[in-house]
């Protein structure tokens, strides 16, 4: 394989420090700190009426994922939507994940989804 000396190298997230990260949740009402795999990642979960609805919510967020070029595991039952934001490259939370945790937000409040925290 020939590389391109021309051609710029992919941008490298670097994963948030646990301080760093708690201190920027606390702009992002509802999300919380969990784990993919042993590393860090913040999720969301909404409830929405029906099936339609939370799978509408999943939908939004996947054409939002494919315009960041950023993939969240999403999880959606009847009447709820998960959404879990993680950079694997970085092996942690980026401030990628929370700028698309912040148009998540958006999103979700567009289709008047109800954050649950349990």
């Amino acid at each position: 394989m020939s590389s391109k000396p021309n051609q710029a190298p992919a941008p490298v997230h670097q994963a948030l420090a646990a301080i760093e990260l708690e201190a920027s949740l606390s702009a992002l009402p509802g999300w919380r700190i969990t784990a993919i795999d042993a590393a860090p990642a913040i999720e969301k979960h909404w409830r929405l009426p029906g099936f339609c609805q939370p799978m509408a919510l999943a939908q939004a967020v996947a054409d939002l994922a494919e315009q960041l070029n950023h993939h969240p595991d999403l999880l959606v039952s009847y009447g709820h939507c998960t959404v879990r934001w993680t950079t694997h490259d970085a092996g942690g939370v980026t401030a990628l994940d929370l700028d698309a945790a912040r148009h998540t937000d958006a999103l979700a409040e567009r289709l008047r989804a109800t954050a649950h925290t349990a």
